[in-house]
């Protein structure tokens, strides 16, 4: 059994990340918009707006997740309030699933927000996307139904959205 390893993306992997983005995105969704599939390959947007951090499958080095760490108020975070870090588009090659990759980027994001002094992490999946809630849910996310009421009233697809508390800051 192999060890899986989270850190920063270098900026000559964001060609990878981009495709493994994508095919971790299409194998849940097989046709996203254009719009949706510029979003999943723009990886030195998202390092940009926060850290793109990387699931390694250790010892070979392969690449094998990914997640986006946003700070508050950036051009790709959607959610986060001005004291919360948000996670986007956590994405794990399909023949790497099941092995804890999400987790270990989730853990990852939950470290970095909380040593940047942020009140929680956010995040959202889609409504119907229950394995990803679940897992969410063991790792101490608490889903905030009055957060999607407010979030989902103008959005075309529907989420649920996630919020992870880092015991800092006001409550």
């Amino acid at each position: 059994m192999s060890d899986i390893r989270v850190r920063t993306a270098r900026a000559h992997e964001y060609e990878r990340i981009a495709a493994l983005t994508v095919e971790g995105f299409r194998s849940r969704n097989s046709a996203p918009r254009p719009e949706r599939l510029a979003l999943l390959r723009d990886t030195p947007g998202r390092a940009a707006a926060g850290d793109l951090l990387v699931a390694v499958d250790e010892p070979g080095g392969t690449l094998i997740g990914t997640a986006t760490l946003l700070r508050p108020g950036t051009a790709y975070a959607r959610l986060a309030l001005p004291d919360e870090a948000e996670l986007r588009l956590l994405a794990v090659l399909p023949e790497h699933r099941g092995r804890g990759v999400g987790g270990a980027l989730l853990a990852e994001g939950v470290e970095r927000a909380r040593s940047r002094g942020m009140r929680a992490l956010v995040l959202d999946t889609g409504r119907d996307n229950v394995v990803s809630q679940r897992v969410y849910q063991r790792l101490g996310f608490a889903r905030q139904y009055a957060r999607e009421e407010r979030e989902n009233r103008h959005r075309p697809v529907k989420t649920a959205v996630f919020s992870h508390d880092l015991g800092q800051g006001r409550a």
